[in-house]
């Protein structure tokens, strides 16, 4: 009985352990079949804008924490925020090329 509950625990925290790593790989197989359809340029800028948004997660975070302080975290938001704000403006203009041209 005490045996099947310790083993009953263990699955459940190597299972509760493992699932984001799981559920990573599982989203990323998930979308695989969805960028067949994108070109190169649409590619990279989709990672550069992810990229700016994990930054911006990031520093969200370190500022949560107090190891940034308030001013310089709304100075490197507002250059993140623009980083953002041109590779969408750029994907854009790609596209409307691209459909267009």
């Amino acid at each position: 009985m005490v045996l099947g509950l310790a083993i009953a625990v263990a699955l459940l925290v190597v299972g509760v352990t493992a699932w984001p790593f799981l559920a990573g790989r599982w989203r990323a197989t998930s979308r695989a079949p969805e960028r067949e359809h994108v070109d190169g340029a649409e590619l990279a800028g989709s990672a550069a804008l992810e990229d700016v948004y994990e930054a911006i997660r990031t520093l969200r975070m370190e500022h949560s924490l107090g190891r940034i302080n308030d001013g310089d975290f709304r100075a490197q938001l507002d250059q993140y925020r623009l980083q953002a704000a041109e590779i969408l403006r750029d994907m854009d203009r790609e596209e409307h090329v691209a459909r267009d041209g």
